[in-house]
């Protein structure tokens, strides 16, 4: 679907470019944009040569030395906030986008606290259907992240881990609408050779193909479901703490390394 026919709609019913991007506060972001569904600018803070300005309630400018690069806290999980936000960095500046967030294991060598970069995401959710032009049901099917974009990713990340003794993997995902009801469904998805579950990165992948925007993700698993670790119970304080340290220490050194290969 062309990006075009969702601004040309948008101009039928009254809304230009500069309206979306006024209503966004677009014209403050840089080239390269971090988004995050639901974790926090202060992820960042308190880290040496690193310096977080607030520019509205989601935006962020995140700098050190060598680079810097927007951050989007978008305090909101799933398909349909993040195609909201997707698309209308279509009228932005925005070249790169990097998505980070949690993911669910359901590979029992995969981890709490392990990195994962995923190879593609099956979708799983209903708001991809809107990004085709007769409303054709998207469920299935899959989507990429941009190649060299990801390929840089899974460069650094692996230096990293290993710097760090952190594991790191590479595999496909599951995006779905849902944490609670996805139990009933795990065999199915793993019969789908899918090793994570998360919630906005096939619909991300979509978009961005729409609006010419390179993307690609990064994920610090949370759970896992098939050892009987889920977010309701199981984790240990050992298995958090690993997981916190990769997540406010191991992901920013990855993020800052990747932008400013850029």
């Amino acid at each position: 679907m062309d990006f075009e026919i969702f601004l040309n709609a948008h101009k039928k019913y009254g809304t230009t470019k500069e309206d979306i991007i006024a209503r966004n506060s677009y014209d403050l972001i840089t080239e390269n944009v971090v988004i995050a569904p639901w974790w926090k600018a202060n992820m960042f803070e308190n880290k040496k040569e690193i310096t977080v300005t607030k520019l509205t309630d989601k935006l962020y400018n995140i700098k050190n030395n060598k680079t810097e690069f927007t951050f989007i806290e978008l305090r909101r999980m799933g398909a349909p906030m993040m195609m909201e936000e997707c698309l209308s960095l279509g009228v932005s500046k925005c070249k790169n986008l990097i998505f980070i967030g949690s993911a669910g294991s359901i590979n029992e060598d995969i981890g709490i606290g392990d990195l994962v970069i995923p190879t593609y995401s099956i979708c799983g959710d209903g708001a991809c259907r809107y990004l085709n032009d007769n409303l054709e049901d998207e469920f299935g099917k899959k989507q990429y992240p941009t190649p060299q974009l990801t390929e840089k990713l899974i460069n650094l990340t692996k230096e990293e881990c290993k710097r760090e003794n952190v594991n790191f993997h590479n595999v496909p995902n599951f995006s779905l609408d849902t944490m609670f009801a996805q139990f009933p469904y795990i065999d199915n998805i793993k019969n789908m050779k899918c090793q994570t579950l998360e919630m906005e990165t096939a619909v991300l992948f979509k978009c961005a193909k729409i609006t010419k925007i390179n993307t690609t993700a990064l994920f610090c698993v949370s759970d896992n479901t098939v050892a009987n670790k889920s977010l309701f119970s199981g984790r240990s304080d050992e298995e958090n703490a690993y997981r916190y340290n990769v997540r406010y220490n191991v992901m920013p050194k990855i993020l800052f390394r990747l932008i400013e290969d850029l």
